[in-house]
């Protein structure tokens, strides 16, 4: 099948982690399937491109095509109006020359359905292509804190609309698709889970370090890392050799609050790294911690266990989907660092507890390459023979 992707996220040069998870879907899929994927960026700021830039990538049978534009800022709704009018005649045009050469695509796969959604709606009134979409936003959830309800009503109704003439929405978590199925209450949903790169996370065959633990993220509120900090001050109260290591886009006000702390050089801070640095630390690492208010699905989690470290979470729903307790984690009340540093010295105390082995092979079954690109290759061909 030929199937084409119109991304709203996928990383970029502007963005370079924006999306990672959709483009690791692609990788996936592209084992059984051909496809294209299309994403156009706003360049605002003109450290990519001044005018048009396209760049393209490709290996075996998945091709990247990122097309950068500048569009400067502009005052009052000139700036959305000028950008999104150069936003959708890029892409119709990238489309256009996707279809001269290749012809008319099996399926159109939207990832967010704004903005690119409405280039999916253009293709199927104008040639009669069947699209889906995956839907990742948190914005679904009630607890967000940007929720869909906020956004100006012209952009709620063309969400709706391209989710009403889509031809089914994929989620990757139970808990974000009966949060979409709420505000979309006719559109079909499928749960396919986020994937993880075996041949990148897999256990080490070194030793971890006994008193070491990592989190990663982007350091924003919902992830909750002052109340991490304020759990490690308990922990290393106990263990005075203890280590967290904290990756993720570095904040003054988080740096600062961990130094007053008295934290200095006991919580280490790393900007973004490549998958395989992340993977070689947490082989380290005795836990994963991610204490989050809300999530649609937590990709670090999987990676973790995937190379068989467990992982310490706030009790939360979305979490019981993958996470069982004493096997490949450990659940804590949200917002309470003292029960989160009880458990963490619990995990210190009890490692050999963990079947490393049985956590590694559990997620491989779930969320390797092959096991989530099959299922989206079988979605597709249900789509399509619905659609003839």
């Amino acid at each position: 099948m030929k199937i084409l992707w119109l991304a709203s996220w996928y990383p970029n040069r502007c963005s370079p982690f924006n999306g990672d998870f959709i483009k690791r879907h692609a990788e996936a899929v592209s084992l059984f399937e051909e496809i294209q994927v299309i994403c156009v960026i706003r360049d605002s700021t003109g450290s990519v491109t001044k005018d048009v830039l396209t760049e393209e990538a490709a290996q075996d049978k998945l091709t990247e095509t990122i097309i950068y534009y500048y569009s400067p800022k502009y005052p009052f709704f000139f700036d959305k109006l000028f950008s999104e009018r150069k936003y959708r005649q890029l892409y119709k045009e990238a489309v256009r020359n996707y279809t001269s050469k290749n012809g008319k695509p099996d399926l159109v796969h939207v990832h967010v359905a704004m903005k690119a959604g409405v280039i999916a709606l253009w293709l199927k009134r104008t040639m009669a292509v069947p699209f889906v979409i995956s839907e990742h936003w948190s914005g679904f959830l009630d607890e967000a804190r940007e929720k869909f309800e906020q956004l100006p009503f012209y952009f709620r109704s063309l969400w709706k609309k391209v989710m009403r003439k889509a031809d089914g929405c994929s989620t990757v978590s139970q808990y974000l698709g009966s949060a979409v199925k709420n505000k979309f209450p006719f559109i079909e949903t499928v749960i396919i889970p986020n994937v993880v790169n075996t041949a990148i996370f897999y256990p080490s065959e070194g030793e971890r370090e006994p008193l070491k633990f990592i989190h990663i993220s982007g350091l924003d509120d919902l992830k909750n890392p002052m109340e991490i900090m304020e759990a490690f001050k308990i922990v290393l109260d106990k263990y005075p050799n203890t280590v967290l290591e904290v990756f993720g886009s570095t904040k003054k006000a988080i740096v600062d609050f961990s130094d007053s702390l008295q934290l200095t050089g006991k919580v280490r801070f790393h900007e973004e790294v490549p998958q395989q640095q992340l993977a070689s630390e947490l082989n380290q690492s005795v836990a994963l911690i991610l204490y989050s208010s809300y999530e649609t699905f937590g990709c670090v989690l999987i990676e973790a266990n995937a190379c068989g470290v467990p992982v310490i979470v706030s009790d939360i729903p979305v979490f019981h989907e993958n996470v069982q307790e004493s096997l490949n984690g450990f659940f804590v009340k949200p917002h309470d660092p003292v029960a989160l540093a009880e458990k963490m010295i619990w995990a210190i105390k009890n490692r050999p507890l963990v079947n490393s082995k049985a956590v590694t092979a559990m997620t491989g079954s779930k969320f390797s390459y092959s096991v989530v690109g099959k299922q989206f290759s079988n979605w597709y061909k249900e789509i399509i023979a619905k659609s003839v």
